[in-house]
């Protein structure tokens, strides 16, 4: 069950939330790229073991991302 206080709180701070994490994104972007380089050069198989882990987290999580979308696609329908 979800945490209503929770949820309105984030829902209440998405702007401000949104603010930051673009922010810390923003100052750390080469940091992120280095260090993605660098675990590319470091194993070879890097892109392989993702792509087995995707793979793998969207088969146990199907449903849930599926409903996800479907919530998504209303509200855009909605939207409009």
């Amino acid at each position: 069950m979800a945490n209503r206080k929770k949820q309105e709180y984030y829902r209440n701070n998405k702007k401000k939330r949104l603010e930051y994490q673009r922010k810390y994104y923003n100052s750390k972007k080469e940091e992120i790229a280095k260090k993605r380089e660098r675990e590319r050069a470091e194993d070879p198989e890097w892109q392989e073991k993702q792509r087995v882990y995707n793979r793998a987290y969207y088969i146990r999580n199907k449903e849930r991302i599926m409903e996800k979308r479907k919530e998504k696609k209303g509200q855009e329908i909605n939207r409009s």
